[in-house]
């Protein structure tokens, strides 16, 4: 699978520790879940929603097997696509970020999980294919049931048509993050909030 799959998606970690802790033979809903999963390379937007959906309704009738533990990881999973399918309806059709990721100070793709506690930087390209807009980059952080634990928003960005514009900012990582979602908004989007924290560096 392409290292490109969003972090919200990478569930493969997660899908591993449900088969180790599950009581029930689940192998079988493990293996079609991850095979779902490998198709969503290179998939277009509407495709991709499909998929979503697809293992969305997998992870749930897997869970009519888990219990316990193994069921709390599924839920998180569930939580995940959820999260990246909402994201995917409402984002704008001419606006987008390309690329995003986490680096640390060496420029090196940053993991969350070893960088909690820490400061990165969130790079990625703006992509504006509409008329001239202000625009701002989110990210927000959730642990591992799924929970947002710290969202950050970029200060505006003023883009002309066409335009594509990168982005680089310093982020403090939540002790207890496990995965991050980016979405790029327009200013005065409603879901652009004011009480989203400022980048923790300079853009």
């Amino acid at each position: 699978m392409s290292d490109d799959l969003p972090p919200i998606l990478d569930i493969r970690d997660a899908l591993d520790d449900i088969e180790t802790s599950a009581d029930a033979d689940v192998a079988d809903d493990l293996d079609a879940i991850r095979t779902r999963l490998d198709e969503l390379e290179g998939r277009d937007r509407a495709d991709e929603q499909s998929v979503v959906d697809d293992l969305d309704g997998l992870v749930l009738g897997l869970r009519e097997s888990l219990d316990g533990e193994a069921d709390r990881r599924a839920e998180g999973v569930q939580n995940r696509l959820r999260t990246y399918r909402d994201a995917l309806h409402d984002t704008s059709t001419t606006l987008s970020l390309s690329g995003a990721e986490l680096r640390d100070g060496s420029g090196d793709r940053a993991g969350i999980v070893d960088h909690a506690g820490e400061t990165v930087n969130l790079v990625g390209t703006l992509v504006n294919g509409g008329d001239a807009r202000a625009a701002v980059v989110s990210l927000a952080f959730h642990d591992d049931d799924g929970a947002p634990v710290r969202k950050v928003e970029s200060h505006e960005v003023g883009l002309d048509p066409d335009e594509r514009r990168d982005v680089d900012f310093t982020v403090y990582v939540p002790e207890n993050a496990t995965y991050y979602a980016t979405t790029a908004l327009d200013a005065d989007d409603p879901r652009a909030t004011s009480d989203a924290d400022v980048p923790d560096g300079n853009e």
